[in-house]
């Protein structure tokens, strides 16, 4: 009987402030085409996970002679990962700049990384690259993997990001010539939208528009938001009857559809929403 002795000696987890759960799903760690033969011939196996992937080695010597004996052989003192990324919208709801083409790199070398007891942050390179194969890479170096080896756990290289925040703008078109009296968007946790504003959208129709001005909203997989479009008049505020709500729920932004805020620093960005009346 063949005797099995693998061992986990290290582990991937992305992370992203987006999803409910925290964790990236859209992210897969490929082996470059280097790293795949040394992976087969030394007979290391990957096991996937949701949001990374564990490596383990099948060795009978110790981790660092293994590990050694490749980097003589092989001149190569690294393990190189392609990360592919699943997710068409992934630039347009993370903090990354907006109009950036390129790849991120990952090194375990990095001098910026965060060490916390063999948990390591690691920090995030942006390469501007006209032509990228790939979302980023992923270099985990031999001598960073033996330095956070502990009994009980091997070392995890944590990647993370975190979710955009924008000004969102509800355009309303009025196409029933519905009667609103002073239209407002309900305050949220101190959330306040300006208008309404009358404007004429690129289809060429009039529209009234609330926006949330300074306060950046952050996007999420599911809505943690939930405004109305009320409507209420000076009567009813003395009589301190409640306003009418004419929308109950107004949607959330579409994350594939974003705007840049003209006049903005650094190309600050805008979820528009067109609802029709």
């Amino acid at each position: 009987m063949i005797q099995s002795n693998y061992i986990k000696i290290f582990g991937i987890a992305a992370y992203h402030t987006f999803f409910d759960n925290g964790k990236c799903n859209c992210l897969h760690f490929i082996p470059n085409h280097k790293t795949d033969k040394t992976l087969k011939k030394f007979g290391f196996k990957i096991n996937a996970v949701s949001n990374g992937f564990d490596l383990y080695s099948n060795t009978k010597s110790s981790l660092s002679d293994l590990l050694n004996y490749i980097s003589t052989t092989t001149q190569q003192n690294y393990f190189e990962f392609d990360i592919k990324c699943s997710n068409p919208n992934f630039i347009l709801f993370t903090t990354l700049p907006i109009n950036w083409i390129g790849a991120i790199a990952y090194s375990s070398q990095d001098p910026k990384n965060l060490n916390n007891n063999g948990k390591i942050v690691l920090n995030q390179t942006l390469e501007n690259k006209p032509v990228s194969s790939h979302f980023g890479h992923l270099k985990i170096y031999f001598e960073d993997i033996l330095k956070n080896q502990n009994t009980d756990n091997a070392p995890l290289f944590e990647i993370n990001f975190t979710a955009r925040a924008t000004q969102w703008q509800y355009y309303f078109i009025n196409k029933n010539a519905l009667h609103l009296n002073n239209p407002s968007i309900t305050e949220k946790e101190n959330i306040q939208f300006d208008g309404p504003q009358k404007v004429t959208i690129q289809t060429g129709e009039s529209a009234l528009l609330f926006t949330s001005n300074k306060t950046y909203i952050t996007l999420s997989e599911k809505p943690k938001y939930k405004f109305d479009l009320i409507s209420s008049s000076a009567s009813a505020n003395q009589n301190n009857t409640k306003p009418k709500v004419i929308i109950k729920g107004l949607p959330c932004p579409d994350v594939s559809r974003v705007g840049i805020i003209e006049n903005s620093d650094q190309n600050e960005v805008a979820s528009p929403m067109y609802i029709y009346l």
